[in-house]
């Protein structure tokens, strides 16, 4: 009996077998179970991130439309002009775009001055629950904009924040402001801000450059050097500090450093160019060549 219980006892597992193989299978499923809750929140993230450029690429696709539909008149340059105004709502930009369009971009259906020319004013702004959002009005061209009295609907809550700039073609750079409120700027870059996958990230940026067609023509190159990275950067540590819209350099450009101020304004005495015109673009200087249909790119900053 003994001998029999013996030779059982030498084919069976000790205590310290027995807890080294639970220990491995416990590692072995730690990993797996770390692996698959890593994978479930990359998909979630992704789907958020996903999510939020669908609804940021149909307001980017609406604005640039509307923006290639511009129109003016030299004629009268008063009632044409492009309206930029930094209105400083919240942590993030918040430009007021205003510009002559015959595009149906952003309007209603029902709306009658979908079927003609009309003055669109794009900005962010709180909704009726106090959330950012998107915000469009629409008023007749040739009235005078203190006198209209119009509704204003929202297309977006995801989209944060919007900003536009200027480019100057003489002086090769990009300006935050535009006081030529008598004219049409040639090229201009639309960001949109929208809200970090996680808190402590930066924002999600989505970017485009716009020719619009009835301006000057782009002749030569634009210019993205080392300073449009640096204002980048700087643009995203504001946010990250909180002071997002603070002055920096001294300049009164916000988020980024100072560029010295706006255009000078030409009276609305430029001829324009035709609707029609041919738009060239070149790969001189190492800058962006943008041609006629400029704009098609998107840039998406984290």
């Amino acid at each position: 009996m003994n001998r029999a219980g013996a030779g059982r006892g030498a084919g069976g597992f000790t205590l310290l077998e027995l807890l080294i193989a639970l220990t491995i299978m416990s590692m072995a499923m730690t990993v797996v179970i770390a692996s698959f809750v890593a994978t479930l929140k990359g998909w979630e993230k992704g789907g958020k991130l996903l999510d939020g450029l669908h609804h940021g690429d149909f307001v980017m696709e609406q604005l640039v439309s509307a923006l290639r539909s511009s129109a003016f008149f030299v004629d009268a340059p008063q009632y044409y002009g492009f309206w930029l105004e930094d209105l400083e709502n919240g942590p993030y930009p918040t430009d007021s775009i205003s510009f002559v369009t015959s595009g149906t971009a952003f309007m209603p259906i029902d709306n009658p001055l979908s079927r003609g020319l009309h003055r669109i004013r794009i900005t962010v702004s709180e909704n009726d629950e106090g959330d950012p959002a998107v915000a469009i009005e629409a008023m007749p061209h040739l009235m005078d904009l203190d006198e209209w009295e119009g509704d204003t609907w929202y297309v977006s809550t995801v989209v944060r924040g919007l900003q536009c700039r200027v480019y100057n073609m003489e002086e090769e750079v990009w300006e935050d402001e535009w006081e030529d409120t008598n004219a049409i700027p040639s090229l201009v870059e639309i960001s949109l801000y929208m809200d970090p996958l996680e808190a402590g990230e930066s924002p999600v940026v989505l970017s485009r450059l716009v020719e619009i067609p009835v301006a000057p023509l782009v002749e030569n190159a634009v210019r993205f050097g080392q300073d449009d990275a640096e204002d980048q950067q700087l643009a995203r540590d504001e946010f990250e500090r909180g002071e997002a819209g603070a002055a920096v350099d001294g300049g009164g450009a916000r988020g980024g450093r100072g560029r010295g101020g706006a255009g000078e304004a030409d009276g609305g005495g430029r001829q324009r160019g035709g609707g029609g015109a041919q738009r060239g673009g070149g790969d001189a200087g190492g800058g962006v060549s943008v041609g006629r249909e400029a704009g098609g790119g998107v840039g998406i900053r984290r």
